[in-house]
């Protein structure tokens, strides 16, 4: 693994200081616009759980979040090495990213191991709804750990073609973003017991 990639990756780490002796990591799952970072940033702010972005580490290492298949897949080894790396250190954590295939999401069960409390949280929204809000974020990329950026309808159709929905295997939670997600989400934390 590229060490000096690790070291980009790290700047893109939102820490929070939620530890715990059984750590919880929340996966968000979800195309563009549904709320994945909206819903992270509440778990920082709210339960201080530390934010690994997809969209943030993509940047930080390769200058873009929109790159190729292979320089996404060296980017979730790095996102998947750095949750480890935090959840032995009894930091709670949320993965922000699409985390559509589940090939990827496998990959981060098997490195995390018992490590911690895994939760996969799917969100989803009707596609008209997830465009605009996707579209309506302001592009910016001067903070590497709050990268935001638009979302085309080629690309949202090649995320929704790539959608693997959650198997039975999977401990998972399935809800509609609406203005009710965050009391959803405090319901899980509640749940499962993040001492906050």
């Amino acid at each position: 693994m590229n060490q000096e990639y690790i070291e980009k990756a790290k700047k893109a780490i939102k820490y929070g200081e939620c530890k715990s002796q059984e750590p919880l990591l929340v996966i968000l799952m979800g195309l563009p616009g549904t709320g994945k970072s909206y819903i992270s940033n509440y778990l920082n702010k709210q339960y201080s759980f530390t934010i690994l972005s997809g969209e943030n580490i993509t940047y930080s290492i390769f200058g873009t979040e929109k790159c190729t298949g292979l320089q996404y897949r060296e980017s979730y080894e790095i996102l998947r090495f750095l949750a480890v790396y935090l959840l032995k250190q009894k930091y709670n954590v949320v993965i922000d990213g699409t985390n559509l295939k589940y090939e990827f999401r496998k990959q981060i069960y098997q490195s995390v191991g018992d490590l911690a409390k895994i939760i996969l949280v799917y969100i989803y929204i009707d596609d008209a709804t997830a465009l605009k809000r996707a579209n309506s974020r302001k592009e910016d990329s001067s903070d590497l750990k709050a990268i935001s950026g638009k979302c085309s309808l080629e690309t949202f159709i090649t995320f929704k073609n790539q959608l693997e929905l959650p198997r039975e295997d999977e401990l998972y939670y399935k809800f509609k973003s609406d203005e009710n997600i965050l009391k959803k989400i405090d319901i899980i934390i509640y749940d499962n017991r993040c001492v906050i």
